[in-house]
């Protein structure tokens, strides 16, 4: 006789999902407590809060210490942002289980108190990231700053440290970034800063450092990015520098520099400003081998001649500036293949002539600054098809009405010719609803 299948009753299959579920909190809790293995190493986490007591921060917060340990929360979650102020952590290296302190973030927390940098930051000696930014640091930057052997990235810019900036700063094997903008360091620049092998970034500007540029700093052979503007620093760049040709951005205004060496055409240069110099004479051949400029700005300085044809080699340009410069002649044709650009300034270059009829190309432009200068015969009626926002041509010597096509240009928020009258209709500005400055 074939037996009947009888199904199990509700209060077995009740009791089989309540042993599922008991079991299921066991493995959860048992994470929960593998998870509670790694704990912020002692001495770090003692010198962290002595760090933010002297600096008047709070050592808690609603994303990282959030169980009442510092390397919590967001801290050990490298995918998000770091809080300020904040720290990020490294649970995983060494085996596991103690976690150490690789990064700390402090800016734009200027309350008045006086802030030095404390001996206790030496005992977070697994720091890779340092940002103390805008804090109001005072005094001067200790010279236990060199024995953080893991640190790639140091920002502290926008501080009042006085004196100068300690020599051992150059001992820093992994540095890659160096930020000490509007810092207030002063005295010479250090010549072991040319021991950094792996800087790529190095940002001096706006302090009042004196003196040159250290030739050493031409062993830099990392470095991708120079800013130095407003540094104090003067004179002419180091020959050395002819090493460093892995250079993209050079930004050296207002520095006292008084010429361009040729070398930078060896560069990888995608921006250059030396604006407010003293460089005089013409401008150098360098820019015949800088394709992949797209930032050019030599403007406010004393060159002379002719302005070079080469200048029409840079087809990635965006930017071009030579206002206030002492050129002589007409702008060559050859700029004409400038099509990327976007803002053109030559006020008070010393031009003189035509315009050439190739600028025709440059569509793109929105904004052109030609005044002051002697540019002749008539305003080019090609620029009515360009994309222009700020329109300056005041001071030359132009002749006959303003063209029709300039009627075309309906975006324009500034307008500056100086001879709107002459000879143009009535209506030449009706069109031009966004205009605020005429």
């Amino acid at each position: 006789m074939m037996k009947r299948f009888m199904p199990k009753s509700p209060s077995h299959t009740l009791l089989a999902f309540c042993f599922w579920y008991i079991h299921l909190l066991c493995l959860v809790e048992r994470c929960k407590v593998q998870v509670r293995t790694n704990f912020t190493d002692p001495d770090e986490e003692r010198a962290l809060n002595a760090i933010f007591q002297y600096w008047g921060l709070s050592d808690t917060s609603d994303d990282w210490n959030i169980s009442g340990d510092p390397c919590s929360g967001t801290a050990v979650d490298l995918s998000i942002r770091i809080s300020e102020p904040g720290i990020k952590c490294d649970c995983q290296s060494n085996g596991g289980g103690t976690c150490h302190i690789t990064a700390m973030s402090v800016q734009g927390y200027s309350t008045g108190r006086r802030r030095v940098i404390p001996e206790e930051l030496l005992n977070l000696t697994y720091l890779t990231n340092l940002t103390l930014s805008g804090i109001g640091m005072e005094g001067s930057l200790p010279s236990f700053i060199g024995k953080f052997r893991h640190l790639r990235h140091l920002d502290i810019s926008y501080n009042n440290f006085n004196g100068p900036l300690p020599p051992e700063i150059g001992t820093l094997p992994s540095l890659k970034h160096l930020h000490i903008m509007s810092a207030g360091f002063n005295g010479m620049l250090p010549p072991e800063l040319g021991n950094l092998s792996r800087l790529q970034q190095l940002d001096i500007s706006s302090n009042g450092f004196n003196g040159l540029l250290p030739p050493e700093l031409g062993n830099l052979s990392s470095l991708q990015e120079l800013y130095m503007s407003i540094s104090g620093i003067g004179g002419e760049i180091p020959s050395t520098f002819a090493n460093l040709r892995n250079m993209k951005i050079l930004w050296a205004s207002g520095s006292q520099l008084t010429k361009i060496p040729n070398f930078i055409g060896n560069w990888s240069l995608t921006d250059l400003d030396v604006s407010n110099n003293s460089i005089t004479g013409p401008l150098s051949a360098f820019t015949r081998n800088i394709t992949t400029m797209r930032s050019f700005d030599v403007s406010m300085n004393a060159i002379s001649g002719s302005t070079p044809k080469k200048l029409g080699n840079l087809r990635n340009l965006i930017s071009l500036n030579i206002a206030s410069n002492n050129f002589t002649g007409s702008l060559p044709p050859e700029l004409g293949n400038l099509t990327s650009l976007l803002t053109l300034y030559m006020d008070s270059s010393g031009l003189s002539g035509k315009i050439p009829s190739t600028f025709a190309r440059l569509r793109n432009v929105n904004a052109l600054w030609a005044s002051d200068n002697n540019f002749t015969g008539k305003k080019p009626d090609f620029i009515g098809s360009w994309a222009l926002t700020y329109l300056s041509m005041q001071g030359n010597a132009f002749v006959g009405p303003i063209p029709s096509r300039f009627y075309n240009l309906t975006s324009l928020q500034y307008l500056w010719l100086s001879d709107v009258s002459n000879g143009s209709p009535s209506y030449f500005i009706e069109n031009m609803t966004s205009l605020s400055t005429l």
